[in-house]
Formats: C-alpha cells, sequence, structure tokens
C-alpha cells in the first residue's frame, strides 16, 4: 500500500504526468501477484459481476467510514486486474472507476484520481458517473487550486467530445462556466469573470458563489447597489415558497460571507444601523463571527454608539481573545474610551498595547532580517503543536494562506506513509523469495538495522534540514542491509522501486518545505507592516488622549473659577452641605431590602 500512497502524493507534483499518465503500474503489481499465488490464496472465488457488485459495495462502506486508503486497494484490485477487464462494458465498473477516484482524491492522490476521472467521462454522457465525474474534475481544481490546468484539460476534452458529436449534459455546462470564471477572475479579467457568472444558472450548486463574485466585482468598482442587490439573493428568498436555486454544503460558508459583504457596504455607505444588522446575522458558530463582531463594533462605533461598540467588543474578548485581530481590538478599545473622554483609561490600554506588541514587532523585524533566526521560526511554525494549540505570539498573529495547511497536512502524510518503507521493503523480499522457493529473506535483519538511524528522528523533529539529512541515511541504512538478500526475482526489482519512491518523497517534502516557508515569509512581511501601522496609531491615539486629559482640567478649573462646578463633585458638596457635624452618609451600594424602609408595600 505504501507504494500506492507515496505514488498518489508523489503525482502532486508533476502535472505532466496527470496530462499523459503512462499504464498504471497497480494493474502490473496485481498481475504479478496472481502468479505469484498471493492473489488467488486470499480471494479463490472467480471474477464474476455479481463479485464485482459485493466488492464495489465493501469499498464504498470503507470510503464512508474513512478508509480511504483501504477503499483505495480494494478498487484497484477491481480496475487494474485482468479477471474484471471483461467487465469494463457494465456500468458497475464505471461507477467503481468513478469511487475510486473519490477515494484517491481523500487519500490525497489527485492526479491520479483525474486519471480515472477522464477515464469515466470518455465512456460518454450515456454513462451515469459523467455528470459526478465531471463535477469531481472541477471539485479537484477548486480544492488545488489548479483551477487553470484542469479547465485546459476539460477544454481539450471538450473538444474531442465536440469531435464526435457529443455535448455536454447542462449541468457539466455550468460546472465549466464557472470554473472558466474563476480562472477568468483570478487572472484579473473582470469583464470576462462577470459574464461567465451570469452564465450559471439557478439550477447549478455554484450559482449562490456565482452571485457572491458578481457582488465583489460590483463591489470593486463602486457599484454598491448592485453588489447589495448580488448579495442579498444569496441570504434572502423573496418568495420561500418557490424555488430559489440550489445549495450544497458550501452554501452556508458562502451566506456567511455575504452577511459581511452586506455589512461593508453598508458601512462603506455610511449606514451604519443597516451594518450592524447585517453583522449580527453572522451565525454564532461560524468561523467569520470574529470578523463580524470585530466590524459591528467598529460600525457602532462610526455612528457614535459607544456603548453598543464595547459590547460587541467585550464579547469578542470573552470568545476569541487570542486571534490575530487582538491587537486591533485594544486599539479599539483605546479609541472608544477616548470618545468617551476617559483618558486615563485609553492611556493604560495604549501602554498595555505598546508594551505587548512593540517587543513582537521588533521581533518579527529581527526574522525578516536575520535568515538564521527565520529558519529557527519555521521549524516552529511546521510543528504540529504550534499549529494545533499556537502559543508563539507571532504564530498567533500571523494570517497564514490556507495552502500552507494544505502542504503542511502533505508533509505529514508523506512522513507517515515514508515511515513504513522498511516494512514494505520486507514485504516485496520475502516474496521475492517465496516465489524461487529459497529461504526466507534478512529483510525482517534489515528493518532492525535501520532502527538505530530511526532513533535520530525524534532528535531532528522541527528541523527541516536535518530530518532530510536524517532520512538519507536512513535509506542508505535500508540499501547496505538489503545487500545480502536475493537479487533476482520478480519482486526485487520492486523494493528498489520502493526504495526509489521514497527518496523521491523526500525531495518532494524539501520542496513542499520550501513552499510552506515562502507562505510564511509573506505571512510575516504582512504582519511587520501591519504592527507598525497599529503602533502608529496607538502613538497618536495617545497624543490625542494627553491632549484631551489637559483640555477637560483646563474647561473644570476655568468652571471652578466662575462658580461652577462638576456633576460628580456638585453632588459631593450637596449632601455634605446638608450633613451636620455629627452625621455621616453611607453612600447605596445595593438593592434596599423591605425591611430597610418604611413605606413598603
Amino acid at each position: 500500500m505504501l507504494t500506492l500512497i507515496l505514488a498518489l502524493l508523489l503525482q502532486k507534483a508533476d502535472p505532466a504526468a496527470a496530462a499523459a499518465p503512462p499504464p498504471d503500474p497497480m494493474g502490473a503489481y496485481l498481475a504479478d501477484l496472481e502468479k505469484a499465488g498471493i492473489l488467488k490464496e486470499q480471494d479463490a472465488a472467480p471474477a464474476s459481476l455479481e463479485r464485482l457488485k459485493s466488492q464495489l459495495a465493501e469499498a464504498e462502506d470503507d470510503l464512508v467510514t474513512g478508509n480511504a486508503q483501504v477503499a483505495s486497494v480494494k478498487l484497484f484490485r477491481i480496475i487494474e486486474s485482468p479477471q474484471y477487464a471483461r467487465f469494463d462494458y457494465a456500468p458497475e465498473f464505471a461507477i467503481a472507476e468513478l469511487t475510486l477516484a473519490r477515494a484517491l482524491i481523500r487519500a490525497g492522490g489527485s492526479k491520479t484520481a483525474e486519471h480515472y476521472l477522464l477515464r469515466v467521462l470518455g465512456r460518454g454522457t450515456k454513462s451515469p458517473a459523467f455528470a459526478p465525474a465531471y463535477r469531481g474534475m472541477v471539485d479537484i481544481a477548486l480544492e488545488t487550486r489548479e483551477q487553470a490546468a484542469i479547465l485546459a484539460v476539460l477544454d481539450h476534452f471538450g473538444q474531442d467530445f465536440a469531435a464526435r458529436g457529443g455535448t455536454l449534459p447542462k449541468d457539466s455546462e455550468w460546472e465549466h462556466t464557472y470554473l472558466a470564471g474563476k480562472v477568468a477572475y483570478e487572472a484579473g479579467d473582470a469583464s470576462r469573470a462577470e459574464s461567465l457568472f451570469s452564465g450559471v444558472d439557478r439550477q447549478s450548486r455554484f450559482y449562490a458563489a456565482a452571485l457572491y463574485f458578481r457582488g465583489l466585482i460590483n463591489a470593486r468598482r463602486g457599484h454598491l447597489a448592485s453588489a447589495r442587490r448580488s448579495m442579498c439573493e444569496i441570504v434572502e428568498q423573496v418568495d420561500q415558497s418557490r424555488f430559489t436555486f440550489f445549495i450544497d454544503g458550501r452554501y452556508y460558508g458562502i451566506k456567511d460571507l455575504a452577511y459581511l459583504a452586506l455589512g461593508r457596504i453598508a458601512h462603506e455607505q455610511e449606514k451604519y444601523d443597516d451594518a450592524y444588522y447585517f453583522y449580527f446575522r453572522v451565525p454564532e458558530d461560524s468561523e467569520r463571527l470574529p470578523d463580524a463582531l470585530f466590524e459591528a463594533s467598529w460600525s457602532m462605533f462610526q455612528a457614535g454608539e459607544y456603548e453598543a461598540a464595547n459590547a460587541f467588543l467585550d464579547e469578542f474578548d470573552r470568545s476569541f481573545g487570542r486571534t490575530a485581530l487582538a491587537p486591533d481590538v485594544m486599539l479599539l478599545h483605546a479609541m472608544i474610551d477616548l470618545k468617551s473622554c476617559r483618558f486615563d483609561e485609553v492611556r493604560a490600554i495604549l501602554d498595555k498595547l505598546v508594551k505587548i506588541y512593540a517587543p513582537i514587532q521588533a521581533n518579527v523585524a529581527t526574522l525578516l532580517k536575520d535568515p538564521d533566526k527565520r529558519v529557527a521560526f519555521y521549524r516552529r511554525l511546521l510543528s504540529k503543536r504550534s499549529i494545533g494549540t499556537p502559543r508563539d505570539p507571532i504564530i498567533e498573529l500571523l494570517k497564514v494562506d490556507p495552502a500552507f495547511y494544505k502542504f503542511y497536512g502533505d508533509i505529514v502524510a508523506l512522513d507517515r506513509e515514508a515511515g513504513m518503507v522498511p516494512g514494505e521493503v520486507a514485504v516485496w523480499d520475502e516474496l521475492t523469495a517465496h516465489e524461487k522457493g529459497g529461504a526466507p529473506s534478512n529483510a525482517t535483519e534489515a528493518v532492525r538495522l535501520v532502527n538505530d538511524v530511526e532513533a535520530l528522528r525524534p532528535l531532528a523533529a522541527g528541523d527541516p534540514e536535518m530530518e532530510s539529512r536524517v532520512a538519507d541515511l536512513a535509506a542508505e541504512a535500508r540499501r547496505a542491509a538489503r545487500l545480502g538478500n536475493v537479487a533476482g526475482g520478480p519482486f526485487a526489482k520492486e523494493a528498489e522501486s520502493t526504495l526509489a519512491l521514497a527518496g523521491e518523497a523526500r525531495r518532494l517534502r524539501a520542496q513542499l518545505v520550501v513552499a510552506t516557508a515562502t507562505i510564511a515569509n509573506k505571512a510575516l512581511v504582512d504582519l511587520d507592516k501591519r504592527l507598525r501601522e497599529l503602533l502608529r496609531r496607538a502613538r497618536l491615539t495617545h497624543i490625542d488622549a494627553v491632549i484631551g486629559k489637559k483640555k477637560k482640567l483646563e474647561i473644570e478649573i476655568a468652571n471652578l473659577r466662575q462658580g461652577r462646578f462638576p456633576a460628580d463633585l456638585f453632588a459631593t458638596l450637596q449632601l455634605e452641605g446638608l450633613m451636620g457635624d455629627d452625621e455621616e452618609y453611607w453612600p447605596f451600594e445595593g438593592e434596599y431590602w423591605s425591611d430597610e424602609y418604611e413605606n413598603f408595600k
């Protein structure tokens, strides 16, 4: 199974392999295993259409329960095995290819999944798996962000398909139109993107997403009324009794984004009550809630509703204190207090802000200047603990591109599967010995020999360079340990291929580390700019607080000279004037009880 999984991950780095994939090696492996009698011993039942259906059902159960790798292997045995080749005509065979593609996508083998999805599409529109396969291709494009490349593949397929007199189903046409719109949008061609998004029908699952992008395009052009109409169509249904448009699981995330966009449009138009309404509609379980709370507070601040603005910030502090927006929230707290003439509180908050974030900004600037320190930071960022439960203050403030976590997941998958290399090589060696009829090889000894090197891995954890060096050393140890094994046989080549594939995995890992470092470096640059701007605004607000405090004292002194007392001082003096020398005033500190005053009824 390691050979399969590593091959799936490695094909991500070779788009050319997906365009013209070579014959899949799994068919040759299965044929060799059958010749060796391995598969026949495990599965003596003859191939039949009923058995194909049964094994397909078992694979689907594995896929549903999360065992994508197991499902992939079972489906490979159906699709690539010569025993089942004669059932290629059956609809169940096409469903098996589609299910294999889905399993491969979950296992991380998007490129190999494309190969099987294109096989399904090549069967024509009469196949029941055609439309789901086309959707699968579009999903891969959106998930991997290889939208332009996959669109080119689909266009090439569409040309060949049209040359044979075929036409795409309506659903597939809408899928293609949306994907083409995304490619145009990412390329900066707003006019073409808007035209394509307008061609997505209400019966398409991408209708809501197309509306959202149309709204974004209009908003960036300054056509706020048109943008608002598009966003409102996403979140509201004029007539609940009639069909509006189809949705899928991604709709609810788009709906939250639409509410945020409506709030921002209303804020831009200085309709702060409308902005409050739209921000308030973002549900509590949405990942966009922190942004909604912060932006709602800012709208209330702009409207002069300082108590409401503080209420939103208090809710933010209770629920999302440790987020990248924390310094922005602290600064907004100070600005609200400044407008409320609480100058001492303003200075206390700003002193705390500078004390916390000025050293962080200095550390970020140092990281950007010192490559060695930056590498050490990337080690922390690439550690599972830091991503899962961030404790580093810089990591907490970073707004990292989601691609970082995708690459990190690939690194984890490569490490996990590459760690199985010794056991897989041992299996191939034992199969070689079994085929030749000789004594068992010393494959088990190979695993023991490499354990000493493997013990170094925990010491190198978190250091990409050292991890790579230890992996190379382990590979050399495995090769040295195998020198005494049988040199010939049908599976000796597979053992060597497995080791070579592990080497390719290490090289791919190094490329992924570089890619994650590039993303992290951009996030560091953005954080440095953001913290510099926040600290600059904090200094200006601090100056305003000092000036405001001075002005307030000047006004109070002028009023005292003219016999006018402040409200708080006036109330105190009034009470003192009514009390005798032998009397004492106790201020009210709670509710009155029924036995504490005479007029209780």
